[in-house]
């Protein structure tokens, strides 16, 4: 099943409306539960504001200081219940802490950290080996740092994953090669070299 792309799936985004007596005016309130995973616990707390983007879009973006968020829509399997502390006195007894349910909800946006960078950026790493540096472009996908796709590069390359093919058969065929031409080369000199002695011993000869 495709997750939803909005809170309000069967509603389309205009540019402006039409004639107001075309409309009725009726209020709904719809509630959603923001996930922030681990991050919930430490950064919530700490935080006094925050921005929420596109609430309504397949990605909305949360703002925590100067923590980006990237959410998507999911729908659950049952019905979440959704439910706040009670405000009257008279439903607080025997000192215990009472809540009051509020709404029940199907979706919920799930928010997971991210690093934003400017499109169309390249950012150089270099790769140092033991023989030569090597330059290459490493672009961020926007989901991982700069520092840890250079270190997933590197990895790779030390492993063998994304390591070039070895040439040590190529250099070996081609030192053979080589041999054999100067064993061919070496051999035509020395059959000269004999017919010259023979010529020589001819001429020699009375």
């Amino acid at each position: 099943m495709n997750p939803p792309s909005s809170l309000c799936p069967g509603y389309r985004h205009v540019d402006a409306f039409g004639s107001d007596d075309e409309y009725e005016d009726e209020e709904e309130v719809c509630y959603v539960t923001l996930d922030l995973g681990s991050i919930e616990p430490t950064l919530v707390p700490s935080s006094s504001t925050y921005r929420l983007i596109g609430l309504d879009t397949p990605t909305p973006f949360l703002q925590l200081s100067g923590t980006i968020l990237k959410g998507r829509h999911e729908t659950l399997l049952g019905t979440e219940l959704i439910f706040t502390d009670a405000k009257d006195p008279s439903d607080v007894q025997h000192h215990k802490k009472a809540v009051t349910h509020v709404a029940s909800t199907e979706q919920r946006v799930c928010f997971r950290e991210v690093r934003l960078q400017p499109k169309g950026t390249a950012y150089p790493a270099t790769m140092r080996g033991k023989g030569k540096s090597r330059e290459m472009n490493v672009e961020p996908t926007g989901d991982l740092p700069m520092e840890v796709e250079a270190a997933a590069i590197m990895v790779d390359r030390v492993t063998g994953k994304s390591a070039p093919r070895a040439r040590t058969l190529k250099k070996q065929a081609r030192s053979k090669k080589a041999k054999g031409k100067a064993k061919e080369r070496g051999e035509q000199e020395q059959d000269v070299r004999d017919v010259d002695m023979d010529a020589d011993m001819g001429d020699g000869i009375p």
